[in-house]
């Protein structure tokens, strides 16, 4: 039977020419494909020469020269071959239809991509079809909905297909020795599936995960496109669907889906802190660089002012979020050993796209419109426009309304060559955006860590903010100056820039990205800096003379009031070349960061009830609310020319090796205030700030710093591989350091930075994994600790330390069931200062009240850096309905270098339920903080390393701050 069976064939083979057969596929294919999207791809001019090349770099340049997508299977098209094509200013169907047809490549347009696919196997699977048994089935995602376009092959065989518009395909001419199928779909975990031994008919129904960590997606950030399955790289992508669940309640609180960060973002929408893999910090984004579209928003290294969250905003034109962590961050950009996050615009497509959403806080009154859409205006011009507007109360009300308020615009237009070699784009943004600065408050001690209530006051909920919140001040140097707390950090930002990216003939892409950006910043907000009991004997007065009345166990609160008025103008240039020499990915870049930066700074003293909102209390009844306690300013520009390399080396198939290296020229210089001068006339740099400017001196100082980094990347297979890097960075100082009046040469350090990493990556199936292990180190890193005294209140001490960490990073995403899928990321760290010291000689005023001794915190943990911060989120999908519930364990912390006071660990929750009654029309509901967890976030950061907490008696009232408080919130969505 076998026999006669094969005579059939060769008379069927003979009869059918394979002209026919290949039009009759052809036609096939274009059955199912959008004509509309395939003439836009299909009239694309191209030229490409190609001698004895393999196909799959021959597809690679077709990518960039035409600015498409190919998807396909290289087993299933054998892309390893070497062939020779030369096409010159042909359009693209020619070259689909012609040059790669020659070698038995078909193709089909799927959406906005190019499906290849083996003719070959698809001309058997007609031919055998009368002998084999049929392999039939029907590929969806979570969701049930069908998947078009999907990869279907025989492991190791040239036998596949592809699913249509249904989701359906069919396999024929299968042997018993080819019972494993492979299906693969890019942004989909690849999966494999075992089919029932023999040759007997067999219909399979296969859902496809969702590739959570985007393991086989391709990663921009930073030189050469890579994937990062196949990347020696630490990557975290964060997608559009991420963002949306998670619902940051503002730009730092996305940053806890990273792993290897410790996010502190109880400052309500205001500035936040994040720690990078335990380097010592007090705030701020010291070793993290934040960007938007590939360039930095503000120089590495500041805390609180600036604050680089406040330079941008998470609204819907962002489609994707890329981290970096480890040492090649240090590659990327200047003065960024920890990590870099870039946030990815949407740049419009082929086909119109948007989304418009209603917001609203049930519990602190917000009003919110998001905006997005984009699209194109002809086959040469793509756009995209969005943004947001809000008002609301905060989510702890502060007594005035709305607490914030604002918004941004941003777009850009991209303008493709009609040779399809690249493309220039403009893009700008306009934010205008207050926020409330929630800072510390008092709750009585009682060794917990968790806040407390005294009377009736409860910091979690309520605020200490006076209920004055207005004040002027007359500057005899420079005129009257209006302050209102209502005004909290109002940062009014204008940007424009282009990017223009370009391939030539000889295949060096030039990318070259420029932005120009402007920032206005008024920052006032109230801090507490002491706080004493009242007694009757000592009376004060409200504001307008009356007597504020004495009830035993009030308390008096010293408040700092701050006025600043900061702006900074920057510059930033990078230019790129890339190219591919054979096995070798080459990127050469150079950039100029110009940061100029004009801040005037008032510090207001005053005196206020301890309650909720409470009113101002004056010393006499003629008394200022508030009086001037200093003046300062940093005036001063930063220029910093860079010069990066790197270049990614295919060894093998399975190895890849992947080296970078980076030099930073760093000017600063401006002018620098100082307060008195010594008895001979000189400068005397220790005086102490105060209201009154005595004069400036000019500093300029250069500081060239460098890192190198090399990393390797070992495939063991199509789903999995492991990866290995080794850098030096270093950490530099800012216009901060130069720029204080109490400058000292010999607190300007090196800084080195050292890091290694080992980590293993897999997808395959319902599960994709990354784990990696870490040591970080950096060695004298400018530390200020700031001490309380008696007489002459809050003074500083430098001091320089050095820390190591080892760390143990992770990310996890496992599909249960159909509808359900978990994610685990996470961090496991154990962070200690190895060299740290302070020294009172170092301020008279600490000596004379502690006494010359020297403070050691070596050996001692880092402070406010958790051992373990996880988080297991859980997502549900079932048709129509969607519900997403999170919960993130942070571990115990100390509040300062001493380890003097432990905070416990907590766990916050969160959870979103959505429904979506069209496929254009969705509603979503959610909470922060579901089970209203109450813990301290940090300790008195100016007095805990000198405190005895055996000695303080519970009841005491201490400074701290908290968790903030559960929310609700609620949207509406409609998408196009």
């Amino acid at each position: 039977m076998k026999k006669n069976q094969l005579i059939s064939l060769a008379i069927y083979a003979m009869r059918v020419s394979i002209y026919q057969i290949l039009a009759i596929i052809i036609f096939t294919c274009g059955a199912f494909a959008k004509n509309v999207d395939a003439q836009d791809f299909l009239n694309k001019s191209i030229s490409i020469k190609a001698d004895q090349t393999d196909i799959k770099t021959i597809i690679e340049k077709t990518e960039h020269l035409a600015n498409v997508k190919f998807v396909y299977s290289p087993q299933l098209i054998n892309s390893n071959r070497k062939v020779s094509i030369n096409v010159v200013n042909q359009k693209l169907k020619y070259f689909l239809e012609n040059s790669l047809k020659r070698y038995d490549v078909g193709y089909r347009i799927v959406k906005d991509q190019i499906l290849l696919y083996s003719i070959p196997a698809n001309n058997n699977l007609e031919l055998l079809k009368a002998f084999e048994g049929i392999v039939t089935g029907k590929v969806t995602d979570s969701k049930g909905n069908a998947i078009p376009g999907v990869s279907v092959t025989v492991k190791g065989k040239s036998i596949g297909t592809t699913t249509d518009e249904n989701g359906a395909f069919a396999l024929k001419g299968l042997t018993v020795d080819s019972r494993v199928i492979v299906v693969r779909y890019v942004g989909f975990i690849s999966k494999e599936v075992n089919l029932s031994p023999g040759n007997a008919d067999e219909n399979l129904s296969i859902s496809l995960s969702e590739d959570n960590l985007q393991l086989e997606s391709v990663m921009v950030t930073g030189g050469n496109p890579k994937k990062k399955l196949e990347s020696s790289v630490a990557l975290t992508s964060v997608s559009n669907k991420d963002i949306t669940n998670r619902a940051p309640l503002n730009s730092t609180d996305l940053l806890k889906a990273i792993p290897g960060l410790t996010v502190e973002s109880t400052g309500g929408d205001g500035p936040g802190n994040v720690w990078v893999r335990g380097f010592p910090q007090q705030g701020g984004y010291i070793f993290l660089g934040i960007q938007e579209d590939g360039l930095p928003l503000l120089p590495t290294g500041f805390n609180t002012n600036p604050s680089v969250d406040q330079y941008y905003k998470t609204d819907l034109t962002i489609q994707n979020i890329e981290a970096i962590r480890g040492g090649n961050a240090s590659i990327v950009q200047a003065n960024t050993p920890g990590a870099v996050v870039n946030n990815i615009s949407y740049v419009g497509a082929d086909k119109q796209y948007g989304q418009f959403k209603f917001t609203t806080g049930f519990s602190q009154g917000l009003y919110r419109v998001d905006g997005n859409t984009g699209g194109k205006i002809n086959n040469q011009i793509k756009y995209n426009i969005g943004g947001f507007y809000r008002t609301d109360n905060g989510v702890v009300d502060q007594g005035f309304k709305p607490a914030n308020e604002g918004g941004q615009i941003k777009g850009n237009m991209t303008f493709n060559f009609k040779n399809n070699k690249g493309f220039f784009r403009v893009y700008g943004k306009y934010l205008n955006d207050k926020v409330q600065f929630l800072l510390t408050s008092y709750y009585p001690y009682d060794g917990t860590g968790k806040p407390t209530t005294y009377r009736d006051y409860d910091m979690a909920s309520q605020s200490i903010t006076p209920i004055q919140t207005e004040w002027s001040y007359n500057d005899p140097a420079t005129g009257s100056h209006n302050f209102s707390l209502t005004d909290g950090i109002h940062t009014k930002l204008g940007s424009g820039g282009f990017q223009f990216n370009y391939l030539t003939d000889s295949g060096w892409q030039i990318v070259n990205n420029f932005r120009y950006q402007n920032t206005h910043t008024n920052s006032t907000y109230t801090a507490p800096a002491g706080i004493v009991a009242r007694t009757a004997a000592t009376p004060y007065y409200y504001p307008g003379g009356s007597v504020a009345p004495f009830v035993a166990g009030d308390y008096v609160i010293t408040s700092n009031a701050q006025g600043q008025i900061n702006s900074d103008v920057q510059i930033v240039d990078y230019l790129d070349l890339r190219k591919k020499v054979k096995n070798h990915s080459l990127n050469i870049g150079l950039g100029i960061h110009q940061y100029n930066r004009d801040d005037l700074r008032y510090a207001f003293r005053s005196f206020t009830e301890f309650k909720e909102q409470p009113s101002i209390l004056l010393q006499s009844p003629t008394a200022a609310e508030r009086t001037i306690q200093t003046k300062n300013t940093f005036i001063g520009d930063t220029r910093t020319l860079s010069v990066y390399a790197g270049d990614e080396i295919k060894i093998s198939e399975k190895w890849r090796l992947d080296i970078g290296a980076r030099i930073d020229n760093q000017n600063v210089k401006g002018d620098r205030p100082y307060y008195a001068l010594n008895a001979d006339g000189t400068v005397n740099t220790t005086a102490s700030a105060n209201p009154n400017i005595l004069g400036y001196t000019h500093y300029d100082e250069t500081l060239t710093n460098w890192a190198a980094s090399v990393g390797a990347n070992y495939k063991i297979n199509t789903t999995s591989s492991i990866f290995a890097r080794a850098t030096k960075a270093y950490n530099a100082p800012n216009i901060g350091d130069y720029n204080a009046s109490a400058y000292n040469a010999v607190n300007i350090k090196k800084r080195p930075v050292y890091l290694g990493e080992v980590g293993f990556k897999y997808a395959k199936n319902n599960l994709a994994i990354f784990a990696s292990g870490s040591y970080s180190a950096i060695k004298n890193t400018s530390l200020t600790i700031n001490v309380p005294t008696v007489a002459s209140g809050l003074q500083a001490l430098v001091a320089f330390g050095s820390t190591r960490t080892w760390s143990a990073e992770y990310e996890v995403s496992y599909k249960i069931a159909k509808p359900l899928s978990l994610r685990l990321t996470g961090t496991l760290q154990d962070s200690k200062y190895t060299d740290y010291e302070a020294n009172t000689s170092n301020n008279a005023a600490v000596a004379a009240e502690f006494g010359n001794r020297i403070y050691s915190f070596t050996g001692k943990r880092t402070e406010r850096v958790p051992v373990l911060n996880t988080e297991l989120g859980a997502n549900y999908d079932y048709k129509n309905f969607n519900l997403y519930v999170a919960a993130n364990y942070v571990g115990s912390r100390f509040t300062s270098p001493s380890d003097s006071y432990k905070l416990p660990a907590y766990v916050v929750m969160k959870a979103g339920a959505g429904y979506n009654f069209t496929k254009k029309i969705s509603i979503r509901f959610w909470a922060d903080n579901l089970l209203n967890a109450k813990v301290l976030t940090e300790g008195d950061v100016r007095g805990d390393q000198f405190r005895d907490f055996s000695t303080i008696t519970p009841g005491t009232l201490m400074i701290g701050r908290t968790l903030l408080q559960r929310t609700f919130w609620g949207s509406l969505a409609y998408s196009f």
